[in-house]
């Protein structure tokens, strides 16, 4: 099984986190299952962040548009699945309206996750931005009713700091813990922290719980949530429904329109 990660995020200048993406993906994957991870276009962002940028709708807009691409390019190739590795989850009602393979969003696979593993979890972002848009995201799954909270670290990090928490954990570790330890006092059996590299230096570190409380996985959720669609396709011929939601528009229609 081929699967295609596409991060929202440059990975040119994150190479301790793509380290730690593929370290993750050999030990949550079945054996056999390979990788391919991909990121954003570092010249469009030039000297900024995705942080510094996203908040702002029409550069989110221009930016995250190149991800339908890559999904198109992703099943060209003859990739598996497709995986949005990002909660800023670009897309994805037109993008899995365009692919016949199965796309993947890593907060909906944490989402679905946590439901079978508490009744009742929070959500941990870096920052005010990410945490106005993690409360839309959990209202467009449906989940606002199991959430007890979305929480953000008390002291907003930026890209720089989580890549060095790679190799100097201890600070976010302190952070995180910080805000989930009142979030599990408060009701939550499982946290979900709701980025990408902060997920990964959990997992490198071992975090699996919080007083008790289950911390999920969440790249290592998309990983086994893609295995198990392309499982649900080819073994039990399940597939993405196409009379409402996600309707696929022709060949011939895409090159009439010249798309």
């Amino acid at each position: 099984m081929k699967i295609w990660y596409q991060s929202l995020a440059p990975l040119a200048h994150l190479d301790r986190y793509v380290a730690a993406l593929k370290a993750h993906a050999a030990k949550a994957c079945s054996p056999g299952t390979t990788v391919h991870f991909n990121g954003a276009s570092d010249a469009q962002y030039l000297h900024y962040t995705p942080q510094d940028l996203m908040h702002f709708p029409y550069l989110k807009l221009a930016f995250q548009q190149e991800a339908i691409g890559f999904a198109r390019q992703a099943e060209r190739e003859g990739y598996d699945a497709f995986i949005l590795g990002s909660f800023s989850e670009p897309f994805l009602p037109e993008i899995r309206s365009m692919l016949d393979i199965p796309v993947v969003s890593m907060p909906e696979a944490a989402l679905l996750l946590a439901c079978s593993l508490a009744e009742n979890f929070a959500l941990i972002t870096l920052g005010p931005g990410s945490t106005t848009r993690v409360k839309k995201l959990v209202a467009r799954h449906g989940m606002t009713g199991r959430i007890t909270q979305i929480q953000q670290l008390l002291k907003p990090i930026d890209e720089a700091e989580l890549d060095a928490a790679f190799t100097d954990p201890a600070p976010l570790l302190a952070r995180f813990a910080e805000v989930a330890e009142p979030a599990v006092g408060t009701g939550a059996d499982a946290i979900i922290p709701a980025e990408g590299v902060l997920n990964e230096v959990l997992f490198a570190n071992g975090v699996h719980s919080i007083g008790r409380a289950t911390v999920v996985d969440c790249v290592g959720a998309s990983f086994i949530h893609a295995e198990m669609l392309v499982a649900a396709k080819q073994r039990l011929g399940m597939g993405v429904g196409r009379r409402w939601a996600y309707p696929k528009p022709s060949a011939e229609l895409l090159a009439e329109l010249k798309l």
